[in-house]
């Protein structure tokens, strides 16, 4: 495994740990908590497999989370950082199809999309350049001027 996809493991195996502590309230020692789950498949598969599993866990969590409003986002970001671990907006920025198209589309067409953007927008902590942020506050502002 390279050091990028090891520093990614450790990032999202800690990341899909307090989202799960916090979000689905699984305690970190319960069976079923991913922290163990995946132990379990590097174990049986090795790093590269749970890799893998852990990027599906991500997006299960930008799946939950698609319908929030931003304050409870927001509310999670900040819960996220004071564990030390990465924002549900990066995950969403790094991970999320819907972002994806949303950037290559240059516009946001509805409600769910702002939240999407704006949400990535509002996270300092996440490591998107200037030039990106920039672009996002001018789709936020395109989209808000509509209204």
């Amino acid at each position: 495994m390279t050091p990028e996809r090891d520093n990614e493991y450790k990032e999202l195996l800690a990341y899909v740990g307090v989202f799960s502590t916090i979000v689905w309230k699984v305690g970190p020692d319960a069976e079923i908590h991913p922290a163990k789950t995946i132990e379990k498949i590097v174990q049986k598969f090795g790093k590269s497999k749970a890799l893998i599993g852990l990027r599906q866990a991500a997006n299960d969590t930008i799946e939950e989370t698609s319908h929030w409003d931003l304050e409870s986002k927001v509310r999670l970001d900040e819960a996220l950082k004071a564990s030390g671990v990465v924002t549900i907006s990066e995950i969403v920025r790094r991970y999320s199809s819907s972002y994806k198209r949303i950037i290559k589309r240059g516009h946001v067409r509805d409600d769910t999309e702002y939240y999407v953007v704006n949400g990535i927008l509002v996270d300092q902590g996440n490591a998107i350049s200037d030039e990106e942020r920039t672009h996002l506050q001018k789709l936020i502002d395109a989209y808000e001027a509509k209204w």
